[in-house]
């Protein structure tokens, strides 16, 4: 249970309700291409997050759902690739894994902290280098989830997530980094973030390619299919 709400969402858009924006990336050879769409609920006390696969061709119609709620003791992560009959539920510790043959991860797509997770002292996690004047925050899992551990640094002044660390056992698995802040305009919504697999070296850019264009709410309550149809067409316009 979520005994602490923190400062702000992650990728927070404003007043925005419901919002979305693209992102890119290239693995390799591969370019790859993202949309990531949520809404909040509940005055703010719900999200629901998507991620829709677009590119390379193999990958498209893979897409994530993250439904999360600051007052459950838990968030539901469900994926779904082509291949699929219909999408299945992420559990236990591969919520703090990458999706299917991608860098990106499950809790970086998420509003908040997991609520798998609990608060910890700093000193209980690994360390963490970067920005000099953050605020460090410590995360730890109990029960099946004993031995992760998730280190944060935030803004001082705006508390927004800049580099995350996913630990097992003390060694450090994942590294996800803001490289580049939006403007205020945007509510500093990073252009450029940077995952880093320690154990192989492995590392992927992506870089945001669109504005944050508006969504009706009620988008999200139709097919996955059809909200990212909605999606690409209102970036189209939004471009225009």
């Amino acid at each position: 249970m979520r005994v602490e709400e923190p400062a702000r969402a992650n990728y927070r858009a404003g007043r925005l309700g419901s919002y979305a924006f693209s992102v890119e990336a290239a693995i390799g050879q591969n370019p790859m291409r993202y949309l990531f769409a949520r809404r909040f609920q509940d005055r703010g006390w719900s999200a629901t997050t998507s991620i829709f696969v677009m590119k390379p061709d193999v990958l498209f119609g893979t897409y994530v759902w993250i439904e999360e709620r600051l007052d459950s003791a838990a968030c539901g992560i469900h994926t779904y690739l082509p291949t699929m009959k219909r999408p299945i539920q992420v559990m236990d510790r591969l919520m703090f894994d990458c999706l299917p043959l991608t860098d990106i991860g499950y809790l970086d797509l998420m509003a908040w902290p997991h609520p798998a997770l609990r608060r910890a002292e700093a000193d209980a996690c690994p360390p963490i280098d970067g920005r000099t004047r953050a605020e460090r925050r410590c995360f730890e899992g109990a029960g099946a989830l004993a031995g992760v551990h998730v280190t944060e640094l935030l803004t001082p002044r705006h508390g927004l997530v800049v580099t995350r660390l996913v630990s097992q056992k003390g060694q450090v698995l994942r590294r996800w980094d803001a490289l580049e802040l939006g403007a205020a305009s945007e509510d500093r919504l990073p252009r450029r973030v940077r995952v880093e697999r320690l154990q192989s070296g492995h590392r992927t850019d992506f870089a945001r390619t669109s504005g944050i264009v508006p969504l009706p709410g009620d988008a999200f309550d139709a097919p996955p299919e059809l909200l990212r149809d909605l999606v690409e067409e209102s970036l189209r316009v939004g471009a225009s």
